[in-house]
């Protein structure tokens, strides 16, 4: 094989990767946005998981406010749902969310380093909104440079694919789940900002019986990734042969 054919190959494994790696991206921010109008299952999570007899243990142990236990499984939640709702709104209302034990007056379900942390969860899904959008737009043009360099040999593919998969899932095995998730956090969030909690100090951490919860929402959102990325690979490589078809007529 002449070089020139091999440095062909090589730019269209690249491209055809990336186009690869932005598919995947919007299948996975897609399957986060449905799952995220379910209330991200909260209810069966609720049941599978236990949460209400972790509330009931952990409740009566908070160091800053008390009394969630006290309330039945409907108002969990809907504690839970008002916080989905508030970092899905730009963190608008997060110093609202209130609850009321049986015969007490309402009070803030969070307390000021939760406040923030959450808001900072809204800025997080803020830009992945964003992400969402420029990813999009670039989802086309890839396809076309991709269809235009021509699709690289099954054995390139399978490869690029199962050195990034392989990868991750090295990464996850040794680190472990746990790790993974806290080593995000510190990418994700600020450094002077608080975002774990022991469930003796946080109604949210308690109520969501952190990081558990999001070990069930992340496997669902990955099911919901792999069963949209069919869609979206196969519908972005159709658009842009089609609008190829079209250029070439013109």
């Amino acid at each position: 094989m002449t070089k020139p054919a091999i440095k062909g190959q090589s730019a269209a494994t690249l491209v055809w990767f990336a186009y690869a790696v932005i598919s995947v991206m919007l299948a996975v921010l897609s399957s986060w946005a449905l799952y995220s109008k379910a209330n991200y299952g909260y209810p069966f999570w609720y049941q599978q998981l236990q949460i209400g007899e972790h509330i009931q243990q952990y409740g009566p142990q908070n160091r800053f406010k008390t009394g969630l236990e006290l309330l039945p499984a409907e108002q969990h939640w809907k504690a839970f749902e008002q916080i989905r709702v508030a970092v899905h709104q730009h963190g608008k209302g997060l110093t609202g969310i209130v609850y009321q034990p049986p015969g007490w007056s309402p009070r803030p379900l969070l307390h000021a380093a939760e406040v923030q942390h959450l808001q900072d969860v809204a800025n997080l899904i803020d830009r992945g909104r964003t992400l969402f959008w420029v990813l999009l737009i670039l989802w086309i043009p890839v396809a076309m440079a991709a269809c235009r360099l021509g699709m690289p040999p099954m054995q390139h593919r399978l490869a690029a694919a199962v050195i990034a998969t392989g990868a991750v899932l090295a990464w996850l095995g040794i680190a472990g789940p746990t790790e993974v998730f806290y080593q995000f956090h510190l990418w994700l969030f600020p450094a002077d900002h608080q975002w774990f909690f022991y469930w003796q100090d946080s109604l949210m951490s308690t109520l969501m019986k952190a990081p558990v919860l999001f070990g069930g929402i992340a496997a669902v959102i990955a099911l919901g990734a792999l069963l949209l990325l069919p869609a979206f690979y196969w519908l972005g490589l159709v658009a842009a042969a089609k609008i190829q078809r079209q250029k070439n007529r013109s």
